[in-house]
């Protein structure tokens, strides 16, 4: 009885040698240790667990002891009674509810049948060979051999799906989901409800819409963003929401699920915005600036509730297309080129801090209808220039210069630090100074927005948080146009810039 299990489980073994255990001494003599302990660690321990014997079986093999046949029959009776015991104890679990099972009764077959093959194997196949192995078993151990027979019965026509109860369970399932499919695009092809009749009043729409004013795209993302952000959590909302996208076809109802989907699922306030950008613009879209200017209006406007958000996005889209008619101011031009070397760098810092009169003016946030990084026309009459300028790092360097072309980025970049600590040093009233901690930070605070806003022509130091963290360590600077007038004071020879 012994006999048959293990020759079943292990076919291969015989009285006088095991292949696995000569299997192994030959991967050891071709160097091939990885293999070698592959083998002895996935079959030859489970085989022989106790490790004295274990030890004193290899050591008979490789020393070709006469015993080693002797003690290898030892090894092979004590692997026989596992295994004995082993497939009783598996036996006994298979069959223990096979006999308050009713094949006419589908759930019952169901419920039994996917407790089994979880237990064995995720391969429902696999399922059926190891039931009909363990039946041998039970009919060579003569143990619960008719229960083990019906468990592999029963497994392998449910898993063929030969089951009569089971087939029934299953068409009826079938009809009633092709029904339920039936209902739903009865549903969905108008024949519930009319939505021509379906009105919404004053509030509703207002809840919806944004004004008609605020037309640039970053404003409608963050106007979309500060009207739904509450209103996630609202059923009622969500389907007036949904009609009025239905009626009308418009993408409100995408906005919502996109502001709703980024709030339930913990998204971040920057994933929001772009997830409702992309509903909100057709066809590819990507600008830097705008870009920055979505999440620094973002951060400015979150929390302030959607019509007083919406009130200020219309009240500024208003000032700026007022703005577009006002005569602009002349940038103020840099000093001619023959102009005297001999100023020392503490005058030309003092001399690019001019009043608020005569400096340049800059506008606070892009308009809508002005095109960016176009330069005003220099051919055309004063009265015709748009009033919007471009502000990027680069147009100041050329407006103070009076050039018309580009200073390479790695050129200022390059020697820009001298003249943002010298500023740092006078806007503090004392010298600037490596071992000082808060000018190191300053100066580092200072570097960063330059090296963001080199070529955003919308860049606004007054409006910016690094202007507040440069002040909050000490160094109040109220414009960067001194920056670069010290860098230009000191080194136009240098740069090719004279």
């Amino acid at each position: 009885m012994q006999r048959r299990i293990l020759g079943e489980e292990y076919p291969t073994l015989r009285p006088d040698g095991d292949p696995d255990i000569e299997r192994y001494f030959e991967l050891r003599r071709m160097g091939k240790q990885a293999e070698a302990l592959t083998l002895y660690a996935g079959r030859l321990m489970r085989k022989y667990p106790d490790d004295a014997k274990r030890e004193r079986l290899f050591r008979a093999y490789r020393l070709r002891d006469p015993r080693f046949e002797e003690i290898l029959a030892d090894s092979l009776a004590d692997l026989a009674e596992r295994m004995l015991a082993r497939a009783t104890s598996v036996i006994a679990f298979l069959t223990k509810d096979i006999d308050s099972v009713n094949v006419r009764d589908a759930y019952s077959v169901i419920k039994l049948a996917e407790g089994l093959i979880e237990a064995i194997s995720p391969d429902r196949r696999a399922a059926i060979a190891f039931t009909e192995r363990y039946a041998r078993h039970a009919r060579a151990v003569g143990f619960r051999a008719a229960e083990m027979e019906r468990v592999a019965e029963l497994i392998r026509l449910y898993v063929t799906d030969t089951i009569e109860s089971v087939q029934s369970l299953r068409r009826e399932r079938e009809e009633r989901r092709a029904q339920a499919a039936r209902a739903r695009s009865k549903v969905s092809a108008g024949t519930g409800f009319d939505l021509s009749r379906v009105s919404f009043s004053p509030r509703e729409l207002e809840r919806i819409l944004i004004p008609a004013s605020i037309t640039r795209v970053e404003d409608q993302v963050i106007a979309y963003c500060a009207k739904y952000w509450a209103e996630v959590s609202d059923p009622a909302f969500e389907r007036t929401i949904f009609l009025y996208s239905r009626k009308f076809r418009t993408k409100h109802s995408d906005v919502f699920q996109a502001v709703k989907n980024g709030r339930e699922h913990g998204w971040k306030d920057e994933e929001i915005l772009n997830a409702v950008l992309a509903n909100v613009v057709t066809g590819y879209y990507y600008n830097i600036s705008g870009d920055l200017y979505l999440q620094r209006a973002w951060r400015r406007l979150k929390g302030a509730g959607g019509a007083a958000v919406a009130s200020a996005l219309a009240a500024d889209a208003e000032r700026t297309r007022a703005k577009q008619h006002e005569k602009p101011t002349v940038p103020r031009r840099a000093a001619p080129r023959h102009e005297p070397r001999s100023k020392k760098p503490k005058d030309a810092v003092r001399a690019a801090w001019m009043p608020e009169s005569t400096a340049v003016r800059v506008r606070v946030g892009p308009p809508e209808a002005t095109p960016r990084n176009v330069l005003p026309s220099a051919s055309k009459p004063a009265s015709t220039v748009q009033a919007f300028s471009p502000n990027s790092i680069n147009d100041l360097i050329r407006r103070m210069t009076g050039k018309t072309y580009s200073v390479y980025r790695d050129i200022f970049f390059g020697s820009i630090r001298p003249s943002i600590r010298a500023v740092l040093a006078e806007a503090a009233g004392k010298k600037g100074g490596l071992l000082d901690g808060r000018q190191n930070r300053a100066e580092e605070i200072v570097y960063g927005f330059l090296s963001s806003h080199y070529d955003d022509p919308y860049q606004n130091w007054h409006a910016s948080a690094e202007r507040r963290e440069a002040a909050e360590q000490g160094y109040p600077i109220a414009s960067i146009e001194p920056i670069v007038a010290h860098w230009l004071e000191n080194g136009r020879s240098e740069r090719g810039i004279a």
